[in-house]
């Protein structure tokens, strides 16, 4: 590639997508565009994930950093600080995008922390159904949009470089489920933004990753880790005004962590879950400001006296007809 500042980088991380990487490159790689590139990091994959990008794309678009495996964030990590350019997409190798919106988004790219996709695709891996989330979440500043329903999943975001590096934003190293963390928090410090609401995003949910494996004891502890990280967030850099709207992820991340412990077989993980939600009476309070189903939880749990995780229990029972 031609010495010259570049508009985006793609931030690629590739392990174990054998089977998927030939469909995300071709969806990456638009005919006659050099005002980008692909930083695809090696994150020591076993299989010929990498052999393929090698035999297959000769195109000086493409730079492959080398690393031993290190997992997810240490992966984009390692690709923001290797890109040259201004905004980085850091895009999962397992998935694809519209090919012909790539240069529109490009030019899209001015004067802002972060663009962000309103609508995207999502591919069901089992049954071949694809279904587009068609909200648009419109919004005009990072605090804005950190008062709205928006999306946790970091690929949904194109930011710029300087803003990361200014504000020390980076993925936790050996933290699943880390874009739970990292957005929110990466929403509040931003400027101005701006919602990009064709369908870009084609994002595949399949068996083998991280969000549709088994529900392992670190899943569950990583996700409190990220409760009691946001909460303390909230509390020291976040205004009193947009508290509550803006503790919409920790409702969320809370629905998540007490849907997975009903699929967690690990007792004494399940047990430390439980103290920890009981305990925490602040978040019946995060709760009470979400969405209407979030609101009754809040409510029935001060009922019965902050019992958080027993109301989820009998409410998750009742809805799925096992209690």
């Amino acid at each position: 590639m031609k010495d010259k500042n570049l508009k985006l980088s793609i931030v690629l991380p590739v392990y174990g997508v054998e089977k998927y990487i030939e469909k995300c490159m071709d969806s990456l790689l638009v005919p006659d565009n050099d005002d980008y590139e692909i930083v695809v990091v090696n994150d020591g994959t076993m299989d010929r994930s990498i052999d393929i990008i090698r035999e297959k794309y000769a195109d000086s678009r493409i730079r492959i950093v080398e690393q031993t495996n290190a997992g997810l964030s240490a992966a984009r990590n390692r690709g923001i600080q290797e890109a040259k350019g201004e905004y980085i997409w850091c895009f999962d190798s397992d998935d694809w995008a519209e090919t012909q919106e790539i240069p529109q988004i490009i030019k899209e790219l001015q004067g802002i922390d972060f663009l962000y996709f309103s609508s995207y695709f999502g591919y069901n891996e089992d049954n071949g159904n694809q279904t587009l989330d068609k909200r648009v979440i419109e919004a005009f500043t990072g605090s804005e949009l950190a008062c709205k329903p928006f999306y946790f999943c970091a690929p949904y975001y194109i930011m710029r470089r300087a803003f990361l590096l200014q504000n020390d934003l980076s993925f936790k190293v050996g933290l699943l489920h880390e874009d739970t963390l990292f957005t929110p928090i990466m929403i509040t410090h931003a400027g101005p933004v701006k919602c990009y609401k064709t369908p870009v995003y084609h994002h595949r949910f399949r068996d083998g990753s991280i969000t549709q494996s088994e529900v392992s004891p670190k899943r569950i502890k990583d996700l409190m880790y990220i409760i009691e990280t946001l909460i303390n967030y909230g509390n020291e850099a976040i205004p009193a005004s947009m508290k509550y709207k803006w503790g919409f992820c920790i409702a969320q991340t809370v629905n998540s962590v007490l849907f997975l412990s009903q699929q967690c077989k690990d007792k004494d993980t399940i047990s430390i879950l439980r103290r920890f939600v009981n305990k925490n009476f602040v978040l019946i309070s995060y709760l009470k400001h979400a969405g209407f189903n979030n609101r009754v939880m809040g409510f029935l749990a001060t009922l019965f006296f902050g019992r958080l995780f027993e109301v989820y229990s009998i409410l998750y029972r009742l809805r799925y007809h096992n209690y």
